[in-house]
């Protein structure tokens, strides 16, 4: 059995802004951006309302657009321009499990996740062989991206996305890419029931420097085990959360 990693050390508490019901702001921006992509209310090459007037229409901060636009990013909906804005790059529809789906449940985040863990270590592996140096500087990064934001109680739900999707990019597996890319569009859900979770965001951290070093070392079966250990660390946490009252 693997031992837990310890937690960095004393990381400030999550500060991200929730609404009435608990969910943090981002989350409900995010949403409706994303219904409002997928419903045609803007075009594929369209340029979206700049992020102040977006920040105003929803009656929320700007910091809360930004974090929504990021996520829409890590998914491939939008993209971010610096200096021209953000627009519209495609909307994917038949390749995402969930939009088979009429009711995203916990039930079936529980079942995706069971899914990761299944497919995330072999990508772990077989990145620690072939991904490239700089594929694994990237996943590096994020990783201590990832452990800045924690310590300034920030939700690094963005960099979490990015890591996951680079390390199954680095991969070099194209079916398996997709096959993540499938249900990547569950991963911010999942991300906002397991951060509830007493020490879940702290193990995340130190999961993903883990990781991110035995990519480093070229170690694909420690690669394999930490991510494992991780998934298994998701789930466990999904499944307490499925299991209190709603």
């Amino acid at each position: 059995m693997t031992n837990q990693p310890n937690s960095p050390a004393r990381p400030a508490p999550a500060t991200t802004p929730r609404d009435a019901s608990g969910n943090p702001v981002f989350q409900v921006v995010f949403d409706d951006l994303e219904q409002r992509i997928r419903s045609g209310v803007w075009l594929p090459g369209e340029r979206l309302p700049s992020i102040t007037r977006l920040a105003n229409d929803l009656a929320v901060s700007t910091g809360s657009v930004r974090e929504a636009l990021r996520s829409l990013q890590s998914i491939g909906l939008v993209k971010i321009e610096h200096g021209r804005g953000v627009f519209v790059t495609g909307v994917r529809r038949s390749t995402s499990l969930t939009s088979q789906f009429q009711d995203v449940g916990i039930g079936l985040i529980v079942a995706l996740a069971e899914t990761r863990r299944i497919l995330e270590p072999e990508l772990a592996a077989l990145a620690a062989e072939r991904g490239s140096d700089a594929e694994i500087d990237e996943i590096e990064a994020l990783a201590h991206q990832m452990e800045q934001e924690a310590l300034q109680g920030l939700d690094f739900v963005e960099p979490d996305v990015r890591f996951h999707r680079q390390i199954a990019q680095a991969a070099c597996n194209p079916i398996l890419f997709r096959m993540m890319e499938s249900v990547n569009d569950l991963f911010l859900e999942s991300r906002r029931l397991t951060s509830l979770e007493p020490g879940m965001t702290a193990r995340a951290v130190r999961y993903h420097l883990l990781i991110a070093e035995a990519l480093r070392d070229r170690n694909a079966p420690q690669a394999r085990l930490l991510m494992l250990a991780h998934m298994n660390d998701s789930l466990s946490s999904l499944v307490v959360a499925e299991a209190k009252p709603h």
